[in-house]
């Protein structure tokens, strides 16, 4: 769904402040999952990928990390999945970074996942951009998160599937902002 040759790259950001700067996490509960905190910068309809958590680690371990990055990113607004243990981690993270100005909400999702991540994907491919590959580590969670983005297949079954479901969950709450809206109008002729 995501080769790498279909994703926009930046090597510098654009010259002004963002319009926004915002945040999702797919959480885990347990085994191998990843929990993926995606941070982007947005510009009108473009939106930069500019840091991210992706780490199967445990999540108790994991939850200083997710209030790190909200807070060295001055991320302004972030939505937590609360599916299974998502609700109790979002309110773990709102403790964390009171004091800071970063609105924390929960979205509950009962969507097909795979048809959420395929639904979304033109968006991703046409509106966000990427770190180029020297500026990141292939070890570095930015490595993780690209890695597992380009290997989600349509053709059988995914080892990880949260990468793309992150990007999706970033598009639908793009939608809130009246950034990735999709627009019926009347045909001219």
């Amino acid at each position: 769904l995501y080769p790498v040759e279909s994703l926009m790259r930046f090597e510098k950001m654009p010259e002004r402040e963002p319009d926004a700067i915002i945040a999702v996490c797919d959480t885990k509960d347990k085994g191998s999952d990843y929990c993926v905190l995606l941070v982007g910068q947005v510009y009108g309809k473009e939106v930069y990928i500019v840091d991210c958590v992706c780490d199967d680690g445990d999540i108790i371990n994991i939850q200083p990390r997710l209030a790190d990055i909200l807070v060295r990113n001055k991320v302004q607004c972030c939505r937590f999945e609360s599916n299974a243990a998502g609700g109790v981690i979002a309110e773990n993270i709102k403790n964390m970074v009171k004091g800071y100005k970063i609105e924390i909400d929960k979205k509950y999702t009962t969507s097909n996942k795979e048809t959420k991540i395929i639904t979304n994907s033109p968006f991703v491919k046409n509106h966000f951009h990427f770190k180029a590959n020297d500026m990141y580590a292939s070890k570095s969670d930015y490595g993780e998160m690209m890695k597992w983005m380009s290997r989600y297949t349509l053709k059988g079954r995914n080892a990880h599937d949260d990468v793309p479901d992150a990007m999706a969950m970033l598009v639908q709450y793009l939608e809130i902002f009246n950034i990735a809206r999709i627009e019926v109008f009347k045909r001219p002729f």
